[in-house]
């Protein structure tokens, strides 16, 4: 037999035949009376609802509301999860643990069609109803009552009843019910408010606190690391901050700051960002349907959002069954702007904790805080361009005064060499003439007594020779460093320019010469000082090989130059040579005036070149020469000293070519 309570009497419809008008009017007035108590229990259980704080207690107290003013033999508070109808609490028969129904009514259901219509169904007969669908294991039911419960227009769920007997409820009951799933819909409410402003509150609170460590004067990464975990912690599992410059590009992967992700995601995240220009396109006008405030919620069903995101992003981790109504593939981003509306970085957010969508109020604590976010990004950022301006300012004048002291170094060799080239004009005519006398007398004496110079004779003859011709390539060596180079430009290659070299040196018989120089590629040099330049790093690797060995010349192609290396077996040189060797007037030798390897500098650097050594002390040493493929004009690094020829420079250069 099913149960009774209040207002059982009213379950049990009997044919009022054979009823006189009084009895009528008796049982009317019984009737309002009925009414009248399921109406205030209704009231009562209303009361009870409105004052608790938890679901489960609004579900519960539901259904006593429901068992006072209906009574039933089988009750229940179904509830909208995820595109489901499930039962949130059940009374009476026994049901399964776990009963749902999709709400997109592939399985039917009474309390799924009250759902869809958001219409309370009455159903006196469900026999014959194609829809019902029994949730249990006992006896069908021949009665079934559902009526939706809906809060600003959002459904919430649904309250059935069911009954084995025919006709078992009637318009009082439908109408009993309707109010009491307005109470419990606005019970439910009055608890999502209430969580929503706790929730708020911690919120805010969370914020608060964010908001005074950020400002706090440390380093921009550490900053941009308080948003994104404060962000974290506002319930969302991935957020991803970058900091972007007026294009909206990304300078550094130190600028990708992350809160969830692995650094293998944060790497990919960098190799595969997009441009400065696609982003501008994010926060256009094609984007306006997506926009919440100032966020833009991107859902990755529309297939336009997929062939727009289709790389550069991240995937979740997550299944969609963890979700309410939020996929894990769906996009939530928003620029970081200044108050003038300059984008100073961009935040993306996902993998909400309590899987739902985001809407304007969920999202607005958030927005005030990435104002001030971007407020501060801007300060951070500012303050640390100020810091590496002073930084690289302070380098700066270090830099300069470094670069005053080289120009006054360079200003004194300048004024050095200018006294050089002074004397060397003024000496070498003076020197010149009797060198030019006794190269004469010495050739006179040679072909007036060649039948009667003896052998030692002959030898004091060639010494003298010998000496004259070191005099002259002193003055020349002087002439040469201090006057200005202009080249005579043409096309050659580095293996002609070695074989002309070799062929004007005396090789010694104990040092063999490996050539492993190429015709390729074809340069553009002043050929002669190019030979001379090749000349004296030879002779020099000859010097330092006094018991024979082996000179490794190769060349080699590097890019817009080729390069070109002298390798020598010889005896090295020391720091303290290597340190001075550039330097003219230094030298080692006996013989000499240390103008020899200057000079190659110089002349290389004429050609937009350069050299540098390597020694090892009793191994040997490797010059290497760099020359320009094509030859580009360009100013002279060195200062240049312009020697005026003196009247007789001609007569002393036509003495030099007869000694």
């Amino acid at each position: 037999m099913p149960r009774h309570r209040v207002g059982a009497a009213l379950l049990e419809k009997q044919p009022a035949r054979h009823l006189t008008k009084r009895n009528r009017t008796k049982k009317s007035i019984v009737e309002s009376e009925k009414l009248e108590e399921r109406l205030s229990a209704l009231n009562f259980c209303a009361g009870k609802l409105n004052a608790t704080d938890n679901l489960s207690k609004v579900y519960e107290l539901t259904l006593d509301a429901i068992d006072l003013t209906l009574g039933f033999e089988d009750a229940a508070f179904m509830i909208v999860d995820n595109g489901y109808l499930r039962e949130a609490c059940q009374r009476g028969n026994s049901a399964p643990s776990i009963f749902k129904l999709p709400l997109d009514g592939t399985k039917k259901g009474i309390t799924v069609k009250a759902a869809l219509n958001r219409k309370p169904i009455l159903v006196s007969n469900a026999v014959k109803d194609k829809d019902y669908v029994s949730g249990t294991d006992w006896p069908r039911a021949k009665s079934e009552l559902a009526v939706p419960v809906i809060a600003e227009n959002n459904l919430l769920g649904v309250l059935n009843v069911e009954s084995t007997r025919k006709n078992a409820f009637d318009k009082k009951d439908v109408e009993l019910l309707q109010i009491l799933a307005s109470h419990a819909s606005t019970a439910i409410c009055n608890i999502s408010k209430r969580n929503e402003i706790e929730r708020w509150g911690k919120q805010l609170a969370l914020l608060m606190k964010s908001s005074a460590e950020m400002i706090s004067p440390k380093n921009v990464l550490h900053q941009l690391q308080v948003i994104v975990d404060a962000i974290h912690e506002l319930g969302w599992r991935r957020v991803v901050l970058s900091v972007r410059d007026e294009n909206l590009e990304i300078a550094r992967e130190e600028d990708i700051v992350t809160a969830g992700l692995t650094e293998k995601e944060k790497k990919f995240l960098w190799t595969e960002r997009q441009s400065g220009q696609v982003w501008n396109e994010r926060f256009g006008k094609e984007f306006d349907r997506f926009r919440i405030g100032g966020f833009f919620y991107l859902p990755w069903s529309d297939p336009w959002v997929r062939e727009k995101f289709s790389r550069g992003t991240v995937q979740s981790h997550l299944n969609p069954d963890e979700m309410v109504d939020w996929n894990p593939d769906d996009l939530l981003y928003a620029p970081l702007r200044v108050a003038g509306g300059r984008a100073v970085g961009v935040v993306s957010i996902d993998d909400p904790v309590d899987g739902k969508r985001p809407t304007l109020d969920s999202l607005m604590p958030l927005e005030l805080f990435l104002n001030t976010a971007a407020e501060v990004m801007e300060k951070a950022l500012l303050h640390d361009q100020l810091t590496d301006y002073a930084e690289r300012l302070e380098e700066k004048v270090l830099e300069r005064t470094k670069e005053l002291k080289r120009m006054q170094e360079r200003l004194l060799k300048a004024e050095r060499l200018a006294s050089i080239g002074e004397l060397a004009a003024m000496v070498g005519h003076d020197l010149r003439n009797p060198l030019t006398g006794m190269a004469g007398a010495t050739y006179y004496l040679k072909m007036k007594l060649k039948t009667a110079l003896d052998e030692r004779s002959e030898e004091m003859v060639k010494l003298i020779e010998e000496d004259i011709q070191r005099c002259n390539k002193i003055i020349d060596d002087l002439l040469e460093y201090s006057r200005e180079i202009k080249l005579q430009l043409i096309e050659t290659d580095p293996k002609r320019i070695l074989g002309e070299a070799l062929s004007s040196i005396k090789i010694p018989w104990n040092i063999q010469i490996v050539d492993k120089t190429e015709a390729k590629p074809r340069i553009s040099v002043d050929a002669e000082k190019m030979r001379r330049v090749f000349s004296n790093i030879i002779k020099n690797a000859f010097d330092a090989m006094t018991n024979g060995g082996v000179l490794k010349v190769e060349s080699k192609k590097m890019k817009e130059k080729v390069a070109i290396s002298f390798s020598d077996t010889g005896i090295g040189m020391s720091n303290d040579v290597l340190t001075n060797l550039w330097s003219p007037l230094f030298t080692t030798k006996a013989k000499g005036m240390g103008f020899g390897l200057p000079i190659c500098k110089r002349l290389l650097e004429a050609h937009g070149g350069t050299i540098r050594v390597k020694s090892v002390q009793n191994k040997g040493s490797a010059f290497t020469i760099t020359i320009p493929i094509e030859q580009k004009p360009k100013l002279e690094d060195e200062v240049t000293i312009k020697i005026p020829e003196h009247p007789l420079t001609r007569i002393e250069k036509a003495h030099s070519d007869n000694l």
